[in-house]
């Protein structure tokens, strides 16, 4: 296997908080670890103990109050690397679905043109890293904009060859939908080719969605029906959408 990629965990930290489900990225990580040592017992042959990715984060990120996004890098020789950026105290992010979707959509969003090419157990798409070429691709194909406006994609939902969505660029993703009378969220199971979010987890964990096939056809109707569509992670936590047609 190549070795030129990273490990890589996005972490929010917070003023009041620190670093945000801080336990849950390092499990993460430790996971991916031992994935990639399977397949390859060449890459992380050491040990990276927690205490030491920990001792890293407290010595670069600055504690001075301010909101910060964290890149923490491992490499294959268990380098590590931390970068941060400040951030503007969030005002359109929510801990719940719910909370989400009461708030208006001002985010973009569009569903990609065709599917991705990997197969769904692909390492690099269940283990986050920085080999990131399908997401690129993807937003590439679809004009997504870091800066958008409301009307322009600012990200793209992707889906596989059996027509069934999976996550988006950056986020993992939620959609509501009416069972039996009851409204109940979905979010694409990691089988279809989904990264096992850290934020996905906590919602998972506090029972505010549950896991399913969702296909293209299924997103298309919730949305034609006015069910909100959310997406999360760490960072920007849950915030809702606004599904866009290629070209508007």
């Amino acid at each position: 296997m190549n070795n030129d990629f990273e490990l890589l965990e996005t972490i929010l930290y917070t003023p009041d908080n620190g670093f945000y489900l801080l336990e849950q990225h390092l499990n993460r990580l430790q996971h991916a670890f031992k994935d990639f040592r399977k397949l390859d017992s060449s890459l992380f042959q050491n040990e990276l103990a927690n205490q030491n990715i920990v001792e890293h984060l407290n010595k670069k990120v600055p504690q001075n109050g301010s909101y910060q996004r964290v890149r923490l890098l491992v490499d294959t020789k268990l380098n590590v690397t931390v970068e941060h950026i400040q951030l503007p105290t969030p005002t359109s992010s929510h801990e719940t679905l719910e909370a989400a979707a009461a708030s208006m959509p001002h985010i973009g969003i569009v569903l990609d043109l065709e599917p991705f090419n990997l197969a769904t157990d692909d390492p690099f798409i269940i283990h986050k890293t920085t080999k990131r070429d399908m997401y690129n691709i993807s937003r590439k194909r679809t004009n997504c904009d870091w800066h958008a406006t409301a009307q322009q994609p600012f990200d793209v939902i992707l889906w596989n060859k059996n027509n069934e969505i999976t996550e988006t660029s950056i986020t993992n993703i939620a959609i509501q939908f009416s069972i039996d009378d009851k409204l109940v969220w979905k979010t694409p199971k990691v089988e279809c080719g989904a990264l096992p979010g850290v934020f996905r987890s906590f919602l998972l964990q506090k029972g505010e969605m549950i896991e399913d096939v969702i296909t293209v056809q299924d997103l298309i109707q919730a949305d034609k029906n006015g069910y909100p569509i959310i997406c999360f992670n760490s960072v920007r936590k849950a915030y809702r959408v606004n599904l866009l047609t290629v070209g508007n």
